[in-house]
């Protein structure tokens, strides 16, 4: 009875078919998996900003909605959940001014504004492009927002994926005066 099987050349010839297969397939999943990234941040940001100006509607009290950028040097200090990589520099001013931070992620935090500044939630984004600078935005008992210290107006922010992926096009959301939230329309 002869044996049945498969003959060295066909195996070799599949496990070709195979690799050729995967190299296709692994540029793909690895810009399917930074745009779902960006989704999840883009999501994440307009929740928090919503979070914040429901929050400031339901209590009467203003929101502050605090932004921190990688790389930036600040005064002031994170919260706890977002001193990653924590740098202090001494500008040698012998003050408590005189001392900056600086932080390798992005970190963005709500805080009621006024006497206990209790800190409602905290996140971190690497994805946030620009602004660059640190920057906040106060939701007020109305709904409005004081985009006052947000760099333009109405208030612009940009997130786009890190790394290899740059061929994911970036997602702006802009937050206007009436505390609208939105994404900004592609000029293409």
């Amino acid at each position: 009875m002869p044996q049945r099987g498969f003959t060295l050349i066909e195996l070799l010839v599949t496990l070709v078919i195979v690799t050729i297969v995967a190299t296709m397939a692994v540029p793909a999943f690895t810009g399917f998996l930074a745009r779902q990234q960006l989704a999840s941040d883009v999501n994440e940001m307009i929740s928090v900003l919503s979070f914040a100006r429901s929050e400031a509607i339901k209590q009467r009290s203003d929101m502050t909605v605090i932004f921190s950028p990688p790389d930036a040097s600040n005064s002031n200090r994170r919260p706890e959940s977002c001193r990653n990589n924590e740098i202090e520099e001494d500008l040698g001013e012998n003050s408590e001014e005189s001392i900056r931070y600086r932080y390798s992620g992005g970190c963005y935090w709500v805080v009621e504004s006024g006497v206990g500044s209790q800190i409602l939630r905290v996140g971190q984004s690497a994805n946030i492009a620009s602004p660059t600078q640190a920057f906040s935005l106060t939701f007020q008992s109305l709904g409005d927002a004081d985009i006052a210290n947000c760099p333009g107006s109405p208030c612009e922010m940009t997130l786009n994926t890190t790394g290899e992926s740059a061929s994911t096009p970036s997602v702006t959301l802009m937050i206007r005066a009436t505390g609208s939230i939105r994404r900004k329309e592609s000029e293409s």
